[in-house]
């Protein structure tokens, strides 16, 4: 009698268009996932901007920068460095704010360096391949599983607490 399999049987998934991953941008078979990325992004920014928005936009916020920052560190849109961090100093503002004020608020230089920052992430997005995507959200992981460059909200407060 034969020993019965203790695992279910899960076939690798194939994909349908493999040039297309290797040589395609974000256009054809991701642009239905690049197009719901763009309106979570927006939606997340517009609920800031109205004052509804919470530490779940905000995050999602601080992501898509970090995502755009290692994106023009490895040569992808590197015209949009400055604007990129622009963007997540004024991030890195709004959290400080929000941890001593309790609300995401923007100020208007913020707002617009953010508008700007999530702009060229947008312009990154349509022009890179999926797998650069991949490879920055990974790297974006590692630096902060290692707290390479990565900055904390709470130690920024204490260390501008302890300059005064």
């Amino acid at each position: 009698m034969k020993k019965p399999r203790n695992k279910r049987y899960r076939p690798k998934p194939v994909s349908l268009n493999p040039l297309s991953e290797v040589f395609g941008g974000m256009s054809g078979d991701h642009a239905s996932h690049l197009r719901v990325l763009n309106i979570r992004n927006h939606a997340a920014m517009a609920a800031l901007t109205t004052g509804t928005g919470g530490r779940e936009e905000w995050d999602l916020l601080v992501g898509a920068i970090n995502i755009a920052n290692v994106m023009c560190e490895q040569g992808i849109g590197d015209e949009f460095r400055a604007e990129t961090i622009a963007g997540r100093d004024a991030l890195m503002a709004v959290g400080k704010r929000a941890m001593t004020m309790g609300r995401f608020v923007f100020r208007g230089d913020e707002l617009a360096a953010m508008n700007k920052a999530l702009a060229c992430h947008d312009t990154q997005l349509e022009n890179v391949r999926a797998i650069d995507i991949d490879r920055a959200s990974n790297e974006v992981i590692r630096r902060i599983r290692h707290g390479i460059n990565s900055t904390n909200v709470r130690a920024e407060l204490a260390r501008d607490a302890a300059q005064q």
